[in-house]
């Protein structure tokens, strides 16, 4: 066997595992969980044993998508933290890469997987929670957001407006517009009434864990 065969073959296994995040992305989103892993497979252009030879079961493939999602988000989350821009700023970059991304999220606070950990949630999630914190409490710190907004708020409004619930060009510009709202509602003003109780950090883990078992989310 020559030198170049065992790469080639790495190569094929590489793309073959690519393909097949990219499917189920696009089946998960378009017809929910319960769809037969074969289409899946088809749609990948590969066997459903090469399939197999990837990913154990059903929960592990979407496991596998929900994780690359979560990556995503973090991406975002990470780069408003990092941001030198004003805070209301950093977190309009990061509502704004939600939603043009929102075609390649799969994420279970709107109904995708079931666990996707057996021991808890995406250990990402804590990620994007401190990331998203952290411009918040720049913000509190300097004045302009008001300082009881919360990250899981912040995932939460990410989490809806990537969730469309119109044809894609009316949900663009609606969901650009509810940011907006959004946004200027985290200003930090002095006649601000407090808001209601919200979830805690705690209980977004558990819902984001648990996922509602329902149809495709974006």
């Amino acid at each position: 066997m020559s030198p170049a065969q065992p790469t080639r073959r790495r190569s094929d296994a590489v793309a073959n595992r690519a393909a097949l995040l990219d499917a189920a992305e696009r089946v998960l989103l378009r017809d929910g969980p319960a769809v037969p892993l074969d289409v899946v497979a088809r749609e990948a252009g590969v066997g459903i044993a090469t399939l197999y030879r990837n990913f154990a079961d059903r929960e592990e493939l979407y496991a596998a998508v929900v994780h690359r999602s979560y990556e995503l988000v973090a991406a975002l989350a990470q780069e408003a933290e990092d941001s030198a821009a004003p805070p209301l700023d950093a977190l309009a970059g990061f509502l704004t890469g939600l939603l043009a991304e929102r075609h390649h999220l799969a994420l279970p606070l709107l109904g995708e997987p079931g666990p996707l950990l057996a021991d808890g949630a995406d250990p990402l999630g804590s990620r994007i929670s401190r990331s998203l914190a952290a411009v918040l409490k720049r913000g509190a710190d300097d004045g302009s957001i008001r300082p009881d907004a919360t990250a899981a708020d912040l995932v939460v409004t990410g989490a809806m407006l990537a969730h469309a619930q119109l044809p894609p060009d009316a949900w663009g510009r609606a969901a650009r517009r509810v940011a907006a709202l959004v946004l200027d509602g985290l200003r930090a003003r002095p006649d601000t009434a407090p808001l209601p109780a919200g979830l805690t950090e705690a209980e977004l883990d558990r819902v984001m864990t648990r996922g509602t078992g329902g149809t495709a989310g974006y």
